[in-house]
């Protein structure tokens, strides 16, 4: 199915022909080569089309880590009994008495 031309495009199609009509060939021929100049670059700057292929797979990827990572053991709330073993502060010194022994020993000392 055809559609008629737009009057408006035709009057612009007919003035820019009418303007390269008085231009010199010297003119024509810096515009044309500006014009290749261009669109030569304009293809050399787009991204391959292996990059769009790249990035969805390296998406794809770190996704799959994500999924497939173990994730953290859920925390379960403290019981009572635990939670008075944490608030009693000689409960630390009674994790590991013997380190304290050693601290106190002419070893720790001649390490300092």
């Amino acid at each position: 199915m055809t559609t008629a031309p737009d009057p408006l495009d035709l009057r612009a199609r007919q003035l820019h022909a009418d303007a390269l009509e008085h231009l010199s060939p010297a003119t024509l021929a810096r515009l044309r080569a500006a014009r290749h100049a261009a669109t030569r670059t304009g293809a050399a700057r787009r991204l391959p089309r292996l990059v769009p292929w790249l990035a969805g797979s390296g998406l794809a990827a770190v996704l799959a880590a994500a999924v497939l990572l173990p994730g953290r053991a859920p925390v379960s709330p403290p019981d009572a009994a635990s939670a008075a073993v944490a608030a009693d502060p000689a409960h630390v010194l009674q994790e590991d008495p013997g380190f304290y022994v050693w601290l106190a020993s002419a070893d720790a000392l001649a390490m300092e």
